[in-house]
């Protein structure tokens, strides 16, 4: 009988961003290509409005660079999140 042991997004994620080597189990990358799929849809699906979350970016900012990637609704998804994180309505940042 096999076990399969539940990772979530944000240790694939974390695995991801600390491998040395580069090399990732197909199973860790399966996890983000997933959530990063979902993710892409929401985009698209609200191309002018929809604001990342803050798990959201880092899995989409890992696979930025890849050519479906490269375009206006992506760049303005990511411009959204930056935008998102900054203090509004004269807060202090501190």
């Amino acid at each position: 009988m096999s076990r399969t042991i539940g990772l979530t997004v944000r240790q694939a994620l974390h695995i991801v961003q600390n491998s040395s080597s580069g090399q990732i189990d197909e199973r860790i990358l399966q996890v983000l290509e997933d959530f990063l799929r979902e993710t892409w849809a929401r985009i698209q699906a609200q191309p002018d409005t929809y604001v990342m979350t803050d798990l959201e970016f880092p899995v989409f900012n890992h696979f930025r660079a890849r050519a479906e990637f490269q375009n206006e609704t992506a760049r303005k998804a990511v411009s959204r999140y930056w935008d998102s994180q900054r203090p509004s309505n004269g807060a202090n940042p501190t």
